[in-house]
């Protein structure tokens, strides 16, 4: 099912449906956790009325995955959340285990050197992001169709930082054949759901594509598709090895 624009940023009903749900979310987590302010980068305070900001899509969806990590959490604490842009760290819990959270940060891959800058980046401690720290990594893609190319770049960044978890927001549904290759690298994508039947109620109830981008993101990390697949291609080389 196609229903999308062909570019993410002029589909105005989905832009306006991730801003209320970003509202709606900060509300939730202001009124329940020790956050004491979320803004964007012109307001102290989120409107629900206000307009969707002049933003790309991308950061809408990064804005959003944030908080739905923030809200999963069984505790959270920060002064101030910057919902565009940089910001970090943000104290969660996430059964029983403290962890921060960071967005925009630029750090240094271990084996290549090379600067790169993850959207939202999960660490096990305050110290500025690290391959040493790193544990997970969320990356929002709105690009209309994501190739193989793609995909590789991004094995390639998760590998070099070392994470145990590397999920992809896709804004448009992949093909079959990209999750699965994807996923044989140890990555998880997983598309908002714009462009399938559930679209109407996407854009008409903020709760529900709350819960969607909430939950995946809370399952997904539980699974540690990455570092279960390079374990198992490392026993696989060393086995190879073993034979010759």
């Amino acid at each position: 099912m196609d229903l999308l624009p062909q570019s993410a940023d002029k589909d105005v009903e989905a832009r306006d449906a991730l801003w209320r749900a970003i509202c709606v979310a900060s509300e939730d987590i202001l009124n329940r956790l020790r956050i004491r302010s979320i803004h964007s980068e012109k307001e102290t305070q989120l409107r629900l009325n206000s307009p969707v900001p002049d933003v790309p899509t991308w950061q809408l969806v990064e804005a959003l995955s944030l908080l739905g990590i923030i809200l999963r959490s069984e505790e959270a604490s920060a002064d101030s959340v910057r919902i565009f842009g940089k910001t970090g760290p943000i104290e969660i819990k996430e059964d029983g285990v403290v962890r921060f959270l960071w967005s925009q940060q630029t750090l240094k891959g271990e084996k290549s050197n090379l600067w790169g800058r993850p959207d939202i980046i999960v660490t096990t401690s305050s110290e500025m992001p690290n391959p040493g720290n790193a544990v997970r990594i969320i990356e929002a893609k709105c690009v209309k169709k994501l190739d193989t190319q793609i995909i590789r770049s991004e094995f390639g960044k998760a590998h070099d930082l070392r994470v145990a978890t590397y999920l992809i927001w896709s804004f448009y549904s992949p093909t079959m054949r990209v999750v699965e290759g994807a996923q044989g690298l140890g990555i998880d994508i997983e598309a908002i759901g714009f462009d399938t039947k559930w679209r109407s109620k996407l854009i008409e109830e903020p709760e529900t594509l709350i819960s969607r981008v909430a939950y995946t993101q809370e399952q997904v990390s539980k699974n540690n598709r990455f570092i279960t697949v390079y374990e198992k291609v490392g026993r696989n080389i060393r086995d190879k090895l073993t034979i010759l």
